[in-house]
């Protein structure tokens, strides 16, 4: 296996957190939010990226078994956590959504630990059924009905995006473990259908389908954030308008430190940054696969497939919101966006990716210490 690997995979989401950096420093003095602190998000940033890489390293130490045996015991505490989201006086409630528990100065997120909890749960429900895996009940529904009381409990905040990254996340690593894939697209259709039916039943949601449809007839309106974004990415061209030279983070791109900050990096920075970023993300996907597939077994293949489709599948939802082509769903770009619990869920990802890389790492070479044992 590539000895380079979590190497590379490292350096790859160190360059993406320093951008981020970058960014909010730049973006940070012009948004509203930022309580008369121009490097407010950047300073909080900060302390969120120390206890991410804290995550980062004791998971990449760990042996991701001890996690995996325990998975539903981690489902139920996620779940817990978001269910204390909607307890009046512990959660806290943001423009309408119930997403939020204040701890002091911060705010956790716990739809956010969901989703690796939700990975790991998955994994598990692989290890324990091994061969009764091909059965759509073991395999797949029985593991899914688990985790209809968490997806309820993130509708109800409500948080549409995260309830879909739960279903897909634990599909994807249940197909990894063996899982029939006719009864699991038929399930992931039932779903999507089920999401938009649900969207058309809220107001607010099905002015961003409508909005989506056409983003320009309704800039004014319901579409304008993703109008603005693309103002943005036009303003910046090929070579962009400067570092901290951006016009539309000033009022005028909402949530630009977050779920579209993408944008201002490429006004300020243009194209070739834009480019880079999406290929560095490429790149994390396919160090990320690789991992995957050299993992010493099963349940450690569906677990590295699901952490790798976690962040890979963030980051292609806020570039498709960012760029008109998926109606706004307040997902965030992974590393880079200002979230803390967004940051140390997407680093605790990669503690586990370099976990799984060490493991089989240290059999490749027992591997190849017995054979050269056995040669003299």
């Amino acid at each position: 296996m590539g000895r380079n690997t979590a190497h590379t995979l490292l350096i790859c989401v160190a360059g993406l957190i320093g951008l981020g950096l970058v960014m909010l420093a730049s973006v940070g003095p012009f948004s509203p939010d930022n309580r008369g602190q121009p490097l407010f998000f950047l300073q909080r940033q900060g302390l969120w990226l120390v206890a991410g890489i804290g995550v980062c390293v004791v998971l990449a130490r760990l042996d991701p078994k001890i996690l995996i045996t325990r998975g539903l015991w981690i489902l139920g505490g996620a779940t817990f956590l978001v269910l204390l989201c909607h307890v009046p006086g512990l959660g806290k409630t943001v423009k309408g959504s119930a997403r939020w528990i204040p701890l002091g100065p911060f705010a956790l997120q716990p739809g956010e630990f969901l989703k690796l909890a939700t990975v790991i749960f998955a994994a598990g429900w692989v290890h324990q059924q091994k061969e009764r895996m091909k059965s759509p009940w073991y395999g797949l529904l029985l593991p899914m009905l688990i985790l209809g009381l968490p997806v309820l409990l993130l509708l109800k905040q409500p948080d549409l995006g995260s309830a879909m990254f739960v279903v897909v996340a634990a599909s994807v690593v249940l197909f990894a473990g063996g899982a029939p894939i006719l009864p699991l697209g038929i399930l992931g259709l039932l779903a999507v259908l089920g999401v938009i039916g649900l969207a058309l039943t809220m107001p607010e949601r099905m002015g961003r389908l409508v909005a989506f449809m056409d983003p320009e007839a309704h800039r004014q309106g319901g579409g304008y954030q993703v109008w603005q974004a693309l103002v943005a990415l036009g303003s910046g061209g090929t070579r962009g308008v400067g570092l901290g030279q951006s016009v539309q983070k000033m009022f005028y791109l909402p949530e630009a430190h977050t779920d579209f900050i993408f944008p201002i990096l490429g006004e300020e920075l243009g194209l070739a940054a834009t480019l880079g970023v999406v290929a560095i993300f490429l790149v994390i996907t396919l160090l990320g696969g690789y991992i995957a597939c050299h993992a010493p077994d099963l349940t450690a293949m569906a677990l590295g497939t699901g952490l790798t489709a976690l962040v890979g599948m963030q980051a292609v939802a806020n570039l498709a919101v960012v760029t008109g082509l998926l109606p706004p769903k307040g997902v965030g770009l992974p590393f880079i966006s200002y979230g803390g619990s967004n940051l140390v869920l997407c680093l605790a990802a990669v503690g586990l990716l370099v976990a799984l890389h060490r493991q089989a790492h240290y059999r490749e070479e027992a591997r190849s210490r017995r054979l050269v044992g056995g040669r003299k």
